[in-house]
This record gives C-alpha cells, structure tokens and sequence, in this order.
C-alpha cells in the first residue's frame, strides 16, 4: 500500500477516496476511527487513504491535487442584489435570502 493523501477530517478522506474509486483506482483507509480516540491532533494518525499498486500512484496525486485546486476559493465575493448580503465567490446562491447570483 502507497499512502496518498491524509487529512484530519474524515468527510475530505471519504471524499478523496469515492474519487479515487470513481476514477478506477482501487484504494484502503486506513486509521479511519483512530482519529476519534484523543481531542489532541495527532498526524501520524489521521486518516488516509492509500493506494495498492504503486504505479497508481502518481495518477492518484494527480487527482487529488486537482480536487484540492478546484475546491479553493477563487475570486472577489459578490452582493446579493436582493438583500445586499456579502457572499462568497464559490456560492452561486445567496445563503442569506436564496437568490441566485445575476
């Protein structure tokens, strides 16, 4: 097994590995509940995923990094027109009143 990628929350480790899956790459999680024994963040035992042939590797990578490209916030927030709430650029409704962005 080849790790690939390890985070502190298990939502982001469950989604980096259904891409994975998605993608064809077959993978194991590992210290999957071991994060839950200690309040004290401990990295060599935060969850991760790994990958069981070495050559899936780089692909692998490549798609995480991808991911975590695609996921960051980019550009200027905007104002609802509606009921001039500040939101953030990735949204494309406003959280405060649901208008879609115009």
């Amino acid at each position: 097994m080849y790790e690939v990628f390890r985070h502190w929350d298990t939502s982001t480790v469950g989604l980096v590995n259904g891409l994975l899956q998605d993608a064809g790459v077959r993978t194991v999680l590992r210290n999957w509940d071991a994060c839950n024994i200690t309040e004290i963040p401990i990295p060599a035992i935060y969850p991760n995923v790994c990958v069981l042939r070495k050559e899936d590797s780089d692909r692998a990578k490549d798609i995480i990094s991808a991911f975590l490209k695609s996921s960051a916030t980019t550009g200027e927030p905007w104002i609802c027109h509606e009921c001039g709430e500040q939101v953030e650029s990735n949204f494309l409704e406003c959280w405060q009143c649901s208008t879609v962005k115009g």
